[in-house]
């Protein structure tokens, strides 16, 4: 197991759950094919069978979930959510019960594939529409089941996800210290549910890094006047995420935490639907084994590319979020037929 936030804070050990998911520490890797400047941090490979930021989440949410001792596991994402792909492979094989609150997003391939797959690891999916409607649904239930059901936020961002993301700052910092890769002056991430960039900014800060941390919003900032995606929702789950572990060990405390930074600029039309930035950033990846995704690393990446070019002299890490292991066979093994009637008739009459 590589948990370093424990070894940095041996008072969080007993008091932090953790499940053995993710295949920790994922690489780092230079990009001087994209960028002389550029380099990769490889949570595609969290684990050979599903993996992504997701998985590395999962560690501390599973955990958690095992430690609250309810029954039932309900989350929400959109219809193609990676958040939802993982969460249903590891609680199948956990033995927890899965139930995924899904909102309408536009009908790519990639989409349809993760969509099979939830439905094949035994997921049960309530398509409820748009995101006001299914985040209605989603807390409702919350409301009414919380005695025995565990509800997880969207991309896992509780503060179990967020400090995750805490223990990947602490990763990076040992495999600076062993030469593996140059301290970057800047990180790059996706952000759409928040916990990835919260606990990195966070965990940056407590493991004495230098490094700032960018997020590239690729989720909608208000949903109508609430907001979800924006410097405040982060900063809070941030500031959550740090008194949670100043509680569980006082050591910690006395930090001044970091300004969240989020570029809102490559969100494009809307959640999944692809950016003409993030179709530039796919074809320039053909150049590596990466693949990029519309949704979430095609737009983060662009980010990425447009700040490389323009601070030639800044070490940049980007944050590779996505899953790279192969699931196109797991996922034609799903039996669409059986999907619940409203999400056939959604495949049917998609989005455009």
């Amino acid at each position: 197991m590589n948990y370093p936030l424990f070894s940095a804070f041996p008072g969080l050990e007993e008091k932090v759950p953790v499940v053995a998911i993710a295949k920790l520490p994922t690489p780092v890797e230079p990009a001087t094919q994209l960028a002389p400047n550029l380099w990769i941090k490889r949570d595609d490979k969290t684990n050979t069978l599903y993996g992504g930021n997701k998985v590395r989440k999962l560690d501390f949410v599973l955990a958690d979930f095992f430690r609250s001792g309810k029954k039932k596991l309900v989350t929400m994402g959109g219809i193609g959510t990676n958040h939802g792909v993982a969460t249903a492979i590891y609680g199948l094989q956990m033995d927890i019960p899965v139930e995924i609150y899904l909102f309408e997003q536009p009908l790519s391939p990639y989409v349809q594939r993760n969509l099979k797959l939830m439905h094949r690891f035994n997921a049960k999916l309530n398509y409820r529409g748009g995101l006001f409607n299914t985040a209605l649904q989603f807390y409702w239930d919350k409301l009414i089941h919380s005695n025995n059901t565990y509800h997880l936020p969207a991309g896992g961002s509780n503060l179990a996800g967020c400090i995750a993301f805490v223990n990947a700052a602490f990763e990076l910092r040992q495999q600076v210290q062993a030469g593996l890769s140059p301290e970057p002056d800047t990180i790059f991430c996706p952000v759409g549910s928040s916990a990835t960039l919260a606990g990195l900014s966070l965990g940056c800060r407590l493991a004495g890094l230098k490094t700032r941390t960018v997020g590239v919003r690729v989720a909608p900032s208000h949903l109508g006047p609430l907001p979800i995606c924006t410097e405040a929702t982060i900063t809070k789950l941030q500031a959550d995420c740090y008194r949670y572990l100043c509680r569980l060990d006082p050591s910690l405390k006395g930090v001044e935490l970091p300004t969240v930074e989020l570029q809102h600029n490559f969100y494009g039309k809307g959640y999944g639907h692809p950016s003409t930035d993030g179709e530039w950033a796919q074809q320039m990846f053909k150049h590596t084994k990466l693949k990029l995704e519309p949704t979430y690393t095609a737009k983060a990446a662009a980010g990425v590319l447009n700040y490389c070019a323009n601070h030639s002299d800044k070490t940049v890490l980007y944050w590779h979020t996505a899953n790279s292991a192969e699931v196109d066979e797991l996922a034609a093994k799903a039996d669409c037929s059986s999907l619940p009637e409203a999400l056939l008739k959604f495949m049917k009459n998609p989005l455009d």
